[in-house]
């Protein structure tokens, strides 16, 4: 028979709650879904002209870097500023 282990007392993992300044917030939110239209923008807009069309080729990488490179990851990453402390 197969012997059975007896737990200790206190052996359970104590869950830890997550600062609240490292969760996402509602801002870090819009920020990602203003990125993500950015990117649909460009998208939008590399479709509306020719292959070799100036809009296609210049304007529309340069929203769609501006969507990937920049705005997403400023919404991953921001964290909100403290209000509760004084400035000074």
């Amino acid at each position: 028979m197969a012997k059975v282990q007896k737990r200790r007392k206190g052996a359970r993992k104590k869950l830890q709650a997550v600062p609240e300044a490292e969760l996402p917030q509602r801002l870090n939110y819009i920020i990602l879904v203003a990125g993500i239209a950015v990117v649909f923008l460009g998208i939008l807009v590399m479709s509306m002209g020719d292959a070799v069309s100036p809009l296609s080729v210049t304007v529309a990488p340069i929203i769609l870097f501006i969507g990937y490179c920049v705005v997403i990851p400023v919404g991953i990453i921001m964290k909100p500023k403290k209000s509760g402390q004084a400035a000074g």
